[in-house]
């Protein structure tokens, strides 16, 4: 069986809590709450960037470009749009980081009966800060690079779920996800 992981390094996270999310950075919101590829999260005084870019991934047998979540320290230079020409727009938080719900899915597949692959990636990060949340989401489709936004309350129940990948396969192959959180206080 084929094993691939594509979570985020969950030490990064641990090290949050109780530091001030002071801002993050994104492309402006023209349609919808998504941006493509990067959002720079600004907490304490460093600079990360969460980045949702297509790479060449073994996509269930097959090589295709599929975004992955990713989350690296950086530097501010580095929080840079995409696109041409489009200035990343800050949105300030000022707030303390109380918790961090990490959403993790794990993609079966079995081909012909058989299990062949299980890959993990991360789906969502949800930031608790003063008693309101901020979500970062991957968007479900696989090679989308939006990263999906929200604050309020209760985001973990508006994820996303992955539906979708259960549908339009061969009969030969049969798929299931499963989601994990992990909530890091």
């Amino acid at each position: 069986m084929k094993k691939i992981d594509m979570r985020i390094n969950q030490s990064l996270v641990q090290d949050w809590i109780g530091k001030k999310f002071t801002k993050y950075c994104c492309d402006p919101f023209d349609f919808t709450n998504s941006v493509t590829q990067i959002v720079g999260l600004y907490i304490d005084e460093d600079i990360y960037a969460l980045t949702n870019i297509q790479e060449e991934v073994d996509y269930f047998g097959n090589k295709e470009d599929i975004a992955v979540l990713k989350l690296a320290k950086t530097e501010n230079e580095n929080i840079k749009s995409a696109f041409d020409d489009v200035e990343m727009i800050p949105s300030p938080v000022e707030g303390m980081i109380a918790s961090v719900k990490v959403v993790n899915e794990l993609q079966k597949m079995s081909i012909d009966g058989e299990a062949a692959y299980e890959v993990w990636l991360t789906r969502a990060i949800v930031f608790e800060v003063d008693g309101r949340e901020i979500s970062f989401e991957k968007d479900v489709v696989p090679f989308s690079e939006e990263i999906v936004i929200q604050k309020g309350y209760n985001l973990i129940e508006k994820i996303s779920d992955n539906d979708g990948f259960l549908d339009d396969w061969d009969e030969k192959y049969e798929p299931e996800y499963i989601r994990e959180t992990i909530d890091i206080k």
